[in-house]
């Protein structure tokens, strides 16, 4: 009834630096424009904090959708397995000393499920590539 897999993790860490180098690259662009304000008080009131936070949970999605690519099983899983990992790495990097605007604890949680769903496109992407279609 169930089938037995392994998770790569080397997969896992593909897809994680996958994010956090879209995530950076999205920083940095931020900093060299002067639109930092999203990092220390979002707003869903400006579209310009939106489309950053929907391309910081794009970035995760497509780490998850590189992790399953990578793995070939187990795929919405080892997207999933991305956002856990993006989210252990910004608790780690992040002492206390400043404290996270509530929205972008929300964002991060949110990532859980866009990396799931990265993993998901990956099965739907393999799926169609093995049928032929």
């Amino acid at each position: 009834m169930f089938t037995e897999f392994r998770v790569q993790w080397a997969a896992v860490a593909f897809g994680w630096l996958a994010d956090f180098s879209l995530r950076v690259l999205i920083q940095v662009t931020l900093g060299w424009l002067g639109a930092t304000r999203v990092f220390t008080a979002p707003s869903l009131h400006e579209p310009l904090h939106v489309f950053i936070l929907a391309l910081i949970l794009a970035a995760t999605a497509t780490g998850g959708f590189i992790a399953a690519r990578i793995a070939g099983a187990a795929f919405t899983l080892h997207g999933l397995l991305v956002g856990v990992t993006s989210i252990l790495a910004a608790a780690v990097s992040n002492p206390g000393l400043v404290p996270v605007p509530r929205l972008l604890v929300a964002v991060q949680a949110l990532s859980l499920l866009t990396g799931a769903l990265g993993g998901a496109l990956a099965f739907f992407v393999a799926r169609g590539r093995v049928s032929g279609r």
